[in-house]
């Protein structure tokens, strides 16, 4: 081997000494003649190729999540959109919006809803602009590793992944808020630990708390921050136990700094007491509601929902991944991407409720696992074929995994409407009848009028634009077999008759409330008395099918028999007197 063989990058000189250990080394899929001649001798397809297919998977992604931006809200989406509202508005979380979530995802929604407007389009045009910077990020993290053409193809897959319906990719959950500062954080950490620059540890920290207070799951990704910084210092001689209390310190007191600020910010606001029960109290007992004989049966059922359209994808991560240990890649980097994905699990791990949007936490370790295959398979090819034809046949094999997903969903990438792929996804759950429901109270109630839901749809409120003379935005938890559900259901019938709402909503579907055998049943008794002796209905709304939903207003609704067990009714208080229907 000649001199210039032997000549190594900054980067591999670097982790020879010890001073980054989790650096990638970019030579290890480089061909002789790209370490022989430089990156001019690269051809255009080598150089720039990446950059389009990624960028050509990303405008059709966007095409396809700006063709159904209209899609109606569901629940979620309705309790984020409904606290950022009033967070406009100048109410705090947690004075009429109870849940156990940190108020991270309401404060981004009141940013998204400042920038887009207050309707479903600007909510899911938001979630756009941030699952493309998602996509960026992840990029650059995957590079560092991998190189440039693997963390094309990665970043590429994440973006295909994150827009399918069965994951719920293309509605604004919690877990798409958390990935961007999770991976920001991450990324942050590695070049500061490379360049020992502190303030950029504690920058990373900063970024993985606000992560944390999206959603209590991602305290997963600022554990493995922490693991990283110790398998730094594991790596360096001498060791240094006062290296990993400085890194260690700065971490926890940048993931310490958005923390402190909303907990100082809701005590100013005097919510703090109830921010603490829903979040850590009954937060405690609901991810206790599942035993462990039952979480491997949950998980296998929502492996199955979201793998149902692009399974070849995800086999493909698993190729990849299993390939890990097997290639020839620095132990740093081995060691990383084994962590993050096994973390990333953890963080799907709390209740063992498996919901098909929490998978979204694992899409950047698919992300990994697809950059992983493709760089295995060029290494393998590169000893008999040149590096562009290695890289072209990678890409191939990607593309058609990933036009075998597109084909077989064509008509929701393509054609489905906002509506139809509402109904598909969510059944007959009332999220376009919310739409009609809210605007009707919008048209017959004043700004200030106070407005009520009995079942869990927030997005009434949101749609609406009225505020609900309740906390109690669910019923769900009134139903749980939890201890504070009792509590709860008086708390919420008092509120109910001493606020005196205007119009009432009565959701009369079974979905919106999952009683169980066990539950306590006393509001949904007082329901039925608390709305004959006090309202009158003026609306119905007849889920007949996937297609065909029956209204009938104000004279119309009187005395109409609905056609199914999918029902809304409106109802308007007869009058301002008092009126109670509880019972000791």
């Amino acid at each position: 081997m000649n001199s210039k063989q032997k000549q190594t990058t900054p980067s591999q000189n670097q982790a020879n000494k010890g001073q980054s250990p989790t650096a990638v080394d970019n030579t290890s899929t480089a061909t002789g003649r790209e370490v022989l001649g430089g990156e001019h001798d690269r051809t255009w397809l080598e150089q720039y190729g990446p950059y389009v297919l990624l960028a050509v998977i990303l405008v059709l992604v966007m095409l396809v999540r700006i063709r159904i931006a209209d899609v109606p809200l569901e629940r979620d989406e309705g309790e984020y959109a409904y606290a950022a509202q009033l967070i406009l508005q100048g109410i705090p979380p947690y004075e009429l919006t109870y849940n156990m979530k940190f108020p991270g995802t309401y404060y981004a929604y009141a940013l998204i809803l400042a920038v887009f407007g207050e309707t479903a389009w600007g909510i899911h045009i938001g979630l756009l602009f941030l699952n493309l910077a998602t996509s960026l990020v992840l990029f650059f993290l995957v590079r560092r590793f991998f190189g440039t053409f693997p963390a094309a193809v990665g970043a590429a897959g994440f973006a295909a992944l994150s827009v399918d319906r069965w994951i719920l990719g293309v509605f604004a959950h919690a877990t798409h808020f958390i990935l961007l500062p999770a991976l920001a954080g991450l990324l942050l950490l590695l070049n500061s630990m490379d360049s020992r620059r502190l303030p950029g540890i504690f920058g990373a920290g900063i970024l993985l708390g606000s992560a944390v207070l999206m959603k209590q799951h991602a305290i997963f990704f600022l554990l493995l921050a922490g693991c990283m910084i110790l398998w730094q210092e594991w790596q360096q001689q001498p060791r240094s136990v006062k290296r990993i209390a400085i890194n260690g310190s700065l971490l926890g007191a940048g993931a310490a700094v958005p923390v402190t600020v909303i907990i100082v910010l809701l005590a100013t606001q005097g919510v703090l007491e109830r921010f603490w029960f829903w979040t850590f109290q009954y937060a405690s007992s609901y991810v206790s509601q599942i035993p462990v004989s039952l979480a491997w049966p949950s998980f296998s059922t929502g492996w199955k929902i979201i793998t149902q359209a692009n399974l070849p994808l995800w086999l493909f991560s698993g190729f990849g991944l299993s390939m890990l240990w097997v290639g020839r890649w620095p132990l740093g980097t081995k060691m990383f991407v084994t962590a993050f994905v096994g973390f990333s699990f953890l963080a799907l791990i709390p209740g063992f409720f498996f919901r098909p949007h929490y998978f979204i936490l694992l899409l950047p370790s698919a992300a990994f696992g697809m950059a992983v295959a493709v760089s295995f398979i060029e290494k393998d090819l590169l000893s008999h074929i040149p590096r562009v034809m290695a890289q072209a046949i990678g890409a191939a094999l990607f593309l058609v995994l990933a036009g075998t997903y597109a084909l077989h969903e064509r008509t929701y990438l393509t054609s489905m409407a906002p509506r139809e792929l509402s109904r598909l996804r969510y059944g007959a759950n009332p999220f376009p009848e919310a739409v009609e429901i809210a605007r009707y109270l919008r048209e017959h109630t004043a700004d200030d009028d106070r407005i009520a839901v009995l079942g869990s749809e927030p997005e009434i409120f949101f749609y609406a634009n009225r505020k609900s003379v309740t906390g109690y935005i669910y019923t769900y938890a009134l139903m749980e077999p939890q201890p504070f559900a009792s509590k709860m259901q008086d708390e919420m019938m008092d509120q109910f008759e001493d606020g005196r709402p205007k119009y009432l909503v009565l959701v009369d579907i079974r979905t919106s409330w999952l009683p169980r055998p066990s539950s306590d049943t006393r509001i949904l008794e007082w329901m039925t008395r608390y709305g004959q002796a006090c309202y009158e209905v003026v609306g119905v709304a007849d889920i007949v099918s996937n297609d065909t939903t029956v209204y009938r207003c104000d004279d119309e609704a009187t005395g109409y028999e609905p056609q199914t067990e999918h029902r809304i009714y409106t109802l308007r208080r007869k009058n301002s007197d008092p009126c109670h229907a509880r019972r000791d």
